[in-house]
């Protein structure tokens, strides 16, 4: 009879596992980060709504901060969360009570406007500074070219860059400047909003 109380419990303790470890394996998918957006630095600009946003996005999931209630950096607290997990809007801030302790947020992205990569050769309207026109960034482009290479053709190869990356726009064009035996330029993609 020993034996027997000894198996269940066994098999009892081995049951309690399996479900704690099933428990944790759901939890850390709801909450795993989007690997389109990687997390953003403290302070980063969070576009912070009342309610639900006035433009697309993705969303990330909700996040969550417990702070001393009525401090002022609890607000502040709740933006840097949603730049951990990648965001770039917060929104159902008016969901929470003045000066709580526990404050939660819907975390998301605005949602790119580039639909992804074009092909070689596309149209990329080049600007020495920052464009004219409202701009998402995405990404930065770099073309090493022979020494023999004119500006054009380096130019060129750093706009098909901009057409793999998705983007229509490239600004803030550094170079041609001599690198050993090759050419280097470097530029900012990025897409018209």
């Amino acid at each position: 009879m020993g034996s027997v109380c000894v198996a269940s419990r066994a098999t009892s303790c081995l049951r309690a596992l399996v479900i704690l470890f099933a428990a944790l394996v759901l939890q850390s998918c709801a909450t795993a980060p989007d690997a389109r957006y990687p997390s953003r630095k403290s302070g980063c600009a969070v576009k912070a709504y009342p309610a639900g946003p006035s433009l697309p996005v993705e969303e990330l999931g909700a996040v969550s901060v417990d702070c001393d209630p009525g401090a002022s950096s609890c607000d502040r607290e709740l933006l840097d969360a949603v730049c951990a997990r990648g965001g770039d809007v917060a929104w159902g801030l008016a969901d929470n009570s003045i000066g709580a302790g526990h404050l939660v947020a819907h975390a998301a992205h605005s949602k790119r406007a580039l639909e992804g990569p074009r092909e070689p050769g596309c149209s990329v309207r080049v600007f020495a500074d920052a464009p004219p026109m409202p701009t998402e960034n995405v990404g930065t482009v770099t073309a090493f070219c022979a020494e023999d290479d004119s500006k054009d053709v380096c130019l060129r190869e750093l706009e098909d860059q901009v057409c793999q990356l998705g983007g229509d726009v490239m600004w803030q064009l550094e170079g041609p400047t001599a690198v050993g035996n090759k050419q280097r330029m470097r530029g900012r993609a990025a897409h018209v909003r």
